[in-house]
């Protein structure tokens, strides 16, 4: 079904203009729409997945929830989106606020930024406020730092051109050098201003036994970005032999390792072209992936592969191919990762290196066209583990615990039928075994979140929802629906919230979800928004109000019997003619 609709007009009408004086445009309305006129809903979200066009709108699949079927739906009619599996929506600003968690300010810095707009000086040092900020802040002149440092050091200089990565690819790649002394970051970010605390949230400076240290040392250091290309933590790379060979920054406030991929911001683009993912192991093998061509290339950070690196995936693509060393760690990596990622419901496949080899030393000795080659010939999960096993019964036992982590039937069907061909065992003893597997590992921890997502689902009073998507529809009415229906007259908090906004002359949708601070009500309106169009409006609308009429008479002729009871008991007969009277003529459809 496609959710495109004919776009309403939302704009508000001369009718109403004594409603509309009745309220004052908060701070940050003017900016907020230059912003939105500037910045395509469309362009923004693409950046973070892969969308495809239906009809009128966009769709792909949800990055708030884990999905099967692509039900997030973008209009770039209406300038939002809207989730129908998991309720999300809004515009620009709660896209970037929800995927990046940021804070508003947060996300109007970073959209005027890419909107082209001057933020006034006293906005913009509202937006600067806050820990993140400093965060992002402070990564950026360490960044600096380090860059200054990589043009000092020969042998890192040397250690780099060794390796294939020469000027051009340094200073495209952003690439420093930590000095050997202690203290050269600390003195540095003192002399800008930061103090030690901010130094120390960011990992730059580690506290020890006698006092404060730059925690990267005679290592030569990659920027690791997020979606946006803004510098969020660091990698570094010994270049002495000393131990670890890689050290990354610690988790902060703006840096997650199971949510980043090394090189993503630069890769995304061509991730979508190519319809598939390269996941290689290091820093290094990735900018020599990109080096010679293969910009759809990233890496994580220096940890296992995890369902949450999956999730990120699945945002821009369903293919991956997982390119990891050679070797035995390498073989165990693979295995390890392509368990984690068929588990987010991603399809998998591996490219064998040969033994000893890392996909930057096969590059840099075979070339862009041998690199090709293997490409066009990458192994199944299943051969992977025949090639790579041992005794063939631990190999099957192997193999099937990993199908069974499979949430796609058909995908699991499939290899199933694969590894029975290469053990040759029959399918009823592998679905034997799989199911087994399955009733051991059963997801007991799901139950509280569908009694949560049932809560959260909850169905609104329809009349109520109707109310709101026909006042949208029929901006010219609303005066005579404010005689008719008060707030009070709505049970559901989030109508009633949206109601009184209506009420109050904010009736431009874009106006209206600015006004909605909780993201139940976002969601609410671009869901609302997105439903089908109407076939009659004003005549639902009179039947709608007429709903109403009737549950208001019913409430008020419950009550009436209740009261008509207590005065029969008390024997008050004026009371009770006056009750009785009422009761008569809302009875006969009075109101």
């Amino acid at each position: 079904m496609d959710f495109g609709l004919k776009a309403f007009d939302f704009s508000i009408p001369r009718s109403v203009t004594s409603i509309q004086s009745s309220f004052t445009m908060p701070p940050y309305d003017d900016i907020r729409e230059e912003i939105k006129s500037r910045v395509d809903i469309v362009d923004l979200v693409s950046d973070y997945l892969s969308l495809k066009k239906t009809g009128q709108n966009w769709r792909g699949l949800c990055p708030f929830h884990t999905e099967k079927t692509p039900s997030f739906t973008v209009s770039p009619a209406k300038q939002i989106y809207h989730c129908f599996g998991c309720g999300s929506g809004g515009d620009i600003f709660s896209f970037l606020v929800n995927y990046e968690n940021l804070t508003f300010n947060e996300a109007l810095k970073v959209l005027a930024k890419r909107a082209g707009v001057t933020l006034k000086p006293s906005q913009k040092s509202d937006v600067k406020a806050g820990e993140k900020e400093a965060l992002y802040n402070i990564h950026n002149d360490a960044l600096a730092f380090f860059r200054q440092n990589l043009a000092k050091s020969q042998e890192a200089i040397a250690y780099l051109n060794k390796r294939g990565i020469e000027s051009d690819a340094q200073k495209l790649f952003e690439i420093g050098y930590a000095s050997k002394s202690w203290d050269a970051l600390l003195a540095y970010l003192k002399r800008k201003g930061y103090a030690p605390e901010i130094m120390k949230k960011a990992g730059l400076i580690t506290q020890g036994a006698k006092g404060s240290y730059d925690t990267f040392r005679e290592r030569i250091i990659f920027p690791i970005n997020d979606l946006k290309g803004d510098v969020i933590a660091f990698g570094g790379r010994a270049v002495n032999g000393s131990e670890p060979k890689y050290l990354n920054s610690p988790e902060t406030l703006i840096f997650n390792k199971r949510g980043v991929l090394y090189g993503l911001n630069r890769a995304k683009h061509s991730i979508k072209e190519t319809g598939k993912i390269l996941l290689m192991e290091g820093y290094i093998d990735v900018i020599t992936a990109h080096l010679h061509g293969f910009t759809n290339t990233v890496a994580p950070l220096g940890t296992a592969l995890t369902t949450e690196h999956g999730i990120l995936i699945r945002r821009f693509t369903e293919n991956v191919i997982l390119v990891f060393d050679g070797d035995k760690a390498g073989v165990k990596a693979t295995k390890s990762a392509a368990s984690a990622l068929l588990e987010s419901g991603l399809n998998v496949k591996i490219l064998s290196l040969p033994d000893k080899e890392d996909p930057d030393s096969f590059i840099r000795k075979n070339g862009k066209e041998a690199f090709i080659a293997l490409l066009e010939n990458p192994l199944s999960i299943i051969d992977f583990f025949m090639i790579h096993g041992g005794d063939k019964n631990l190999t099957a036992r192997e193999a099937i615990e990993v199908i069974s982590r499979m949430p796609d039937g058909v995908l699991q069907g499939d290899y199933v039928r694969m590894l029975s061909e290469r053990i040759g065992v029959n399918e009823s003893f592998i679905i034997q075994d799989l199911k087994k597997i399955k009733k051991q590992s059963a997801d007991v921890y799901n139950k509280p979140a569908a009694v949560a997502a049932q809560q959260k689902h909850k169905p609104k009073p329809q009349d109520e929802v109707s109310i709101i998507k026909l006042l949208l529809y029929l901006p010219e009415e609303i005066e005579r629906v404010s005689r008719e229906l008060s707030a009070e007259d709505f049970n559901d908090k989030t109508t009633m919230s949206i109601y009184k906004k209506i009420m109050e002359g904010f009736t431009d949708f874009n106006d209206l979800i600015m006004q909605c601070k909780s993201a139940e009500e976002k969601d609410f309106l671009t869901k609302v928004s997105l439903r089908e169009d109407l076939d009659n409006p004003k005549k639902e609308l009179i039947e709608c109000i007429e709903r109403f009429r009737s549950r208001k008479r019913k409430i008020r002729l419950d009550e009436l019997q209740i009261r008509i009871k207590d005065a029969e008991l008390k024997k008050d007969n004026s009371l009770l003619r006056t009750l009785l009277g009422e009761h008569k003529f809302l009875k006969s459809g009075g109101n």
